[in-house]
Parts: structure tokens; C-alpha cells; sequence
């Protein structure tokens, strides 16, 4: 596979918008693209997740990737080494690096190992699809999970994520009577505050990673038109340090709640848990690991670098249920992704093309 094909394939998928939810036309573009490029098995799942595969070996890598993105469409277009447009970090560009690679292993591989492509769905909705990968109980013995950590970055480990619901009632009333009642907005804000403080109860010394975050992602309540409301929703994103999981995060919301409750009167509070991502670290001596930081060394001159990453990813899941050596590895800076102006450097997605390639030689000794 040549370096200009590579390139198109990244552009036409790009040109394919894919919110979460959305994912089935790019899902019939990769199919097609993966057959032709002689990927056997070539399969959909029940969930819309693509599978395609080279190889007949016993050993077994998964090169995980996700076709969704957040939504928000971007332009498409090529300027100055960069290919812009919505999903160009966050996540098409190491999906089809993925690709690339293993098309360009094909003729080599032969009984050597299996390299098991997916592209999976929902990776930046609830995760639909990295859960029914597990379902499908594909053997493996180890992973990689496509995501931006930058092109001499390799991520072992994630902070958990639990996203809640709370919704503030109290009893409504005219609001020239306001002072007999219960204004449940004020009251969902002072309870934030509440809330809020316990990223500072839990900040560590050792930095983000190590510390409790709360978000406040939303905030609503319907119009009362003189009445005093009576109704307020908050949404939170909470993110969880390795030394959380989510039942203890969500104790310690249900504990702080109890505790504004016991000074405030007039008002009720209902919570409702609408996602759940333990955090997750990886062992760092593993073959994956270790092939990957050669091929970084090998194909840029420059020693890799192992990091943390504040977010949530499908390797949390798939890691906390599946005992094999794992690490997430892409091009492209995060920091770009969700960002109005995402792109890829076309030099740092061909360059991750043969770190992929040289990683997997080494985990097949095929090199």
C-alpha cells in the first residue's frame, strides 16, 4: 500500500461524517475498503462494529479503532502537510493507520500470527461497541487500542469516568410570593458548590492524574413564566483517579447530597447514574509495550514516552476485562481533539503508519 494511497483512505473517511450513533455508512466504506485491499473475514456485528483480518497464525494481535466522532462537521481539505476535518486525532487517523499497516503486513505475514482490524462504534458515546467486541469473545492475546498520544507517545493508562444526572425539585409558587418557596435553580447551584468541592478534598499532590475532577456539563429547567421553579437538572462528569472506581465516586456524590440535604428544607434531590468507565492502567514490561517503544525508536531516531491520559478510552473496558497486554498508541495532538480546527500532520500519520508496521513485525517476528 502505497503512501498516497494511505492518504486517500484517511481523506475519504474524513469526508464521511460519523457522530456517534451515525456510524453506518463509514461502517460500508470500510468493509468495501478493507476487501479490496484483501482482508479476510470481513464481517459487521450486531452492534455495527467492522472486523477484517490478515494472518492464520495462532497468535493474535487486535488493532482497535473507533469510526464515530463527536459531532460538529469540518470541512475537509489538505493545506501545508495538514488534513483537516472532524475526526482527523480523534480518531480516524489511527484507525486508518491501522489499516495501512496491516494491508501493507499482508504479503508477509502469512501463517506467522492473525492481525484482527476493528472498527468500532460509540467510543465517544457509551461505548456500545467496544462492549460488544467483548461479547463476540474474539481470541486475542494482546492490543492496541488507536487513539492520539502523539507520534513518540505511548498511553498506558486512563482515568474512569462516571456521568451523572441530578435533578433538584421543590414546590413552585408566584413569584411575588417568591419568599415562601424554594427556588429549585438556586438551590441545584449552591448544591454544585457542594459538589464542587470535592475535586478539592481530592486533589493530589502527584498532579491531575492522581485527583478526583468534577465537571458541571449541563444545567436546565423549564420556564415557569411568574412562577417560582420548581425544577432543575444538573449533568456531572466526574473523573476518576486509579484509585477510585466508580462505586466509591458515586458514595461520596450520594454522601455530599445527604449532607446538603440535612442543611437545606424545601427541596428534593434525585440522582440518576447515566454512564460508568473504571480507570484502568496497564502493565508497562509487555510485548506490546516494548515493540512499540523500539518502533518508535527505530522509525523516528527518538525514544518513546510512556504516558497517563486524564480521559476515558475503550481500552479501560476492554482492559479491566481482559486479562492481555494492551497500550493505546496514534498520531495526531490531543489537544485538537473536539476542537473546532482538527488535523493531522499527513507526515506524522505516514510516519505512525510504519510504527504500527515495525511494532507488529516485532510482536509477530516477522521483522
Amino acid at each position: 500500500m502505497k503512501s498516497e494511497e494511505s492518504v486517500d483512505l484517511l481523506r475519504r473517511m474524513l469526508e464521511i461524517y460519523s457522530p456517534s450513533g451515525k456510524e453506518g455508512k463509514i461502517a460500508s466504506f470500510l468493509m468495501e475498503a478493507m476487501s479490496s485491499l484483501g482482508f479476510e473475514d470481513v464481517r459487521m456485528d450486531r452492534a455495527g462494529n467492522v472486523y477484517g483480518e490478515v494472518g492464520r497464525g495462532k497468535f493474535s494481535v487486535l488493532l482497535c479503532g473507533h469510526m464515530d466522532t463527536v459531532t460538529g462537521w469540518i470541512p475537509v481539505k489538505e493545506e501545508n502537510d495538514r488534513l483537516y476535518g472532524r475526526g482527523a486525532v480523534d480518531a480516524k487517523s489511527s484507525l486508518a493507520a491501522m489499516i495501512s499497516a496491516a494491508a501493507m503486513l499482508k504479503p508477509k505475514i502469512q501463517d506467522a500470527g492473525k492481525i484482527v482490524v476493528a472498527g468500532v462504534v460509540d467510543e465517544e458515546g457509551k461505548a456500545r461497541g467496544i462492549r460488544q467486541l467483548i461479547k463476540e469473545n474474539l481470541t486475542v492475546d494482546c492490543a492496541i487500542f488507536g487513539e492520539p498520544s502523539g507520534l513518540k507517545n505511548i498511553t498506558f493508562a486512563y482515568k474512569g469516568r462516571v456521568y451523572l444526572q441530578i435533578l433538584c425539585e421543590s414546590s413552585t409558587g408566584h413569584v411575588g410570593a417568591q419568599h415562601l418557596f424554594e427556588n429549585a435553580i438556586e438551590a441545584a447551584y449552591d448544591l454544585w458548590s457542594h459538589l464542587k468541592d470535592l475535586s478539592n478534598r481530592y486533589r493530589s499532590p502527584h498532579g491531575i492524574f492522581y485527583s478526583l475532577s468534577l465537571l458541571l456539563t449541563r444545567i436546565s429547567s423549564r420556564r415557569t413564566y411568574g412562577g417560582v421553579p420548581d425544577k432543575c437538572l444538573l449533568e456531572i462528569d466526574m473523573r476518576l483517579p486509579p484509585t477510585f472506581n466508580s462505586e466509591r465516586a458515586v458514595q461520596l456524590i450520594k454522601d455530599a447530597v445527604e449532607e446538603f440535604l440535612g442543611e437545606k428544607s424545601g427541596i428534593s434531590v434525585s440522582m440518576r447514574l447515566i454512564d460508568q468507565i473504571e480507570p484502568f492502567v496497564a502493565r508497562r514490561d509487555t510485548i506490546v509495550i516494548e515493540s512499540l517503544k523500539r518502533a518508535i525508536l527505530e522509525v523516528t531516531g527518538e525514544p518513546a514516552r510512556l504516558i497517563r491520559k486524564t480521559g476515558t478510552g475503550d481500552m479501560n473496558i476492554f482492559g479491566n476485562e481482559k486479562c492481555v497486554p494492551v497500550a493505546t498508541y496514534g498520531p495526531g495532538d490531543s489537544r485538537l481533539s473536539h476542537t473546532r480546527c482538527e488535523y493531522i500532520e499527513i507526515s506524522d500519520y505516514l510516519t505512525s503508519i510504519q510504527i504500527y508496521k515495525r511494532a507488529l513485525e516485532e510482536i509477530l517476528s516477522i521483522g
